[in-house]
């Protein structure tokens, strides 16, 4: 997969955090353990945890399977998903994988030391926000309040070399405005504005006119996320809960900067060369565009919600999401996919035999996460890995064969880590 990517040197650190494009914790029950099978808990392989449908007990790498409840199709499925996680995990520290199907419900499992990850934690989802501002956008079209034809201009003026932008055009990465995350003078650890991580994207010259090419750009969401608090007069994360994780009843996902992150809570963040980055960003930086937090098992309940169901978007709304789409312009795992207004469609030839998959990925400092629905096997799967240079691919094909075998998924040439230019804070 590449999407562009930003690379910030930590001075006096050693080494290299990047955010690719990518790409406060609430009490109560987490629904990255609550699904919908009702049972207790799976079956683990080597190293390996498994929480379906329990409490938010934080089941860790050592603890021990319990099938109690499950069928023998669900034990058969936990035992070989576990081991394709095991399997395909390193050198990150951790992975995760969240799975619902209409056999066994929601099921999170978790491979790696229990000492940076566990199976109920919260990890960073980098461009994967852009799936709750686009919602969140698309629910102010419906009210009228937003255009998709409206320009840029009209919700926030001033924005150098923009003449002709208009809100679809950033929804869909065909703006032509500079990635403020592929501008190597930023400097990530500190606070900005949004005011000024749009300064800074307008700085270079537009990459072509209006409507003319597809590019991603961070850019974009962050001006999306302007534009959601010029129209309502509220904070963007008062915004996305409102009309993003309120109603799709997320109880673990949060827009870091405006929520409070318990930190003993978050999955650490590695780079590779296994420096802990898991707050390396300060949040104002990816913003809109790349800083939310999430937890297993309510990305699954967020993607299969949005993409699975009328209870966030009604149809109208959710045929917006692909009424207009470009080919992503990128090597390896999303080479020939498509995107649209907030959504990567997979190319159903890496699929295996799931057929067409739509949801998105997210890459930023430390982790790395692939998150699609199936609808023609109304499955969900989630990927997670706590790593720079983790096998996100390989962790997400694993589960894709596994849970559909005969088909012919791949990572395809290049990988994640070799996506092509055009992606920044995450995909």
């Amino acid at each position: 997969m590449v999407l562009s990517r930003w690379m910030v040197a930590a001075v006096g650190l050693g080494f290299v955090c990047t955010w690719m494009g990518c790409g406060s914790s609430e009490s109560g029950t987490d629904p990255s353990v609550a699904g919908s099978a009702g049972a207790d808990a799976g079956s683990g392989g080597a190293g390996g945890s498994i929480a379906s449908d329990a409490g938010d007990g934080g089941a860790g790498a050592d603890a021990a399977p319990d099938d109690a409840g499950r069928s023998p199709t669900c034990q058969s499925q936990d035992q070989a998903l576990q081991k394709a996680l095991d399997d395909t995990r390193e050198p990150s520290p951790n992975a995760l994988l969240a799975i619902r199907n209409p056999d066994c419900g929601t099921t999170v499992y978790a491979s790696g030391s229990t000492e940076t990850a566990l199976a109920t934690s919260l990890w960073r989802i980098g461009s994967l926000t852009k799936t709750f501002v686009s919602t969140a956008i698309l629910s102010l079209v419906k009210e009228g309040a937003v255009s998709l034809d409206d320009p840029l201009s009209k919700w926030v003026p001033n924005v150098p070399n923009t003449d002709g932008v208009t809100v679809i055009m950033l929804l869909d990465h065909r703006s032509g405005i500079f990635s403020y995350t592929d501008d190597w003078t930023l400097d990530g650890t500190q606070p900005m504005t949004p005011e000024q991580l749009v300064d800074l994207a307008t700085s270079h010259p537009p990459l072509f006119a209006p409507d003319a090419d597809f590019s991603y750009s961070n850019t974009n969401y962050v001006l999306l996320g302007m534009i959601l608090e010029a129209a309502t007069g509220q904070k963007a994360g008062a915004v996305l809960h409102a009309r993003a994780m309120g109603p799709a009843n997320l109880e673990s996902t949060l827009l870091d900067g405006y929520d409070t992150i318990d930190p003993n809570r978050m999955a650490r963040g590695m780079t590779a060369n296994g420096k802990d980055c898991t707050f390396f960003l300060d949040p104002s930086v990816p913003w809109t565009a790349g800083a939310m937090v999430s937890s297993g098992g309510d990305l699954v309940e967020w993607v299969e919600t949005l993409y699975g169901t009328y209870a966030v978007l009604d149809a109208g709304q959710r045929a917006l999401l692909t009424s207009k789409t470009s080919i992503i312009p990128w090597t390896g795992f999303f080479h020939g996919s498509q995107y649209g207004l907030g959504v990567m469609l997979l190319d159903p030839a890496k699929n295996a035999n799931a057929g067409q998959g739509i949801g998105h990925a997210g890459e930023i400092s430390g982790y790395l996460t692939h998150a699609f629905y199936f609808p023609e096997k109304k499955t969900t799967i989630v990927s997670i890995v706590n790593s720079d240079d983790g096998p996100i691919d390989e962790v997400f094909l694993a589960a894709l064969n596994t849970l559909f075998p005969g088909g012919a998924a791949d990572a395809g040439a290049g990988g994640a880590a070799d996506a092509g230019a055009g992606d920044a804070a995450e995909q």
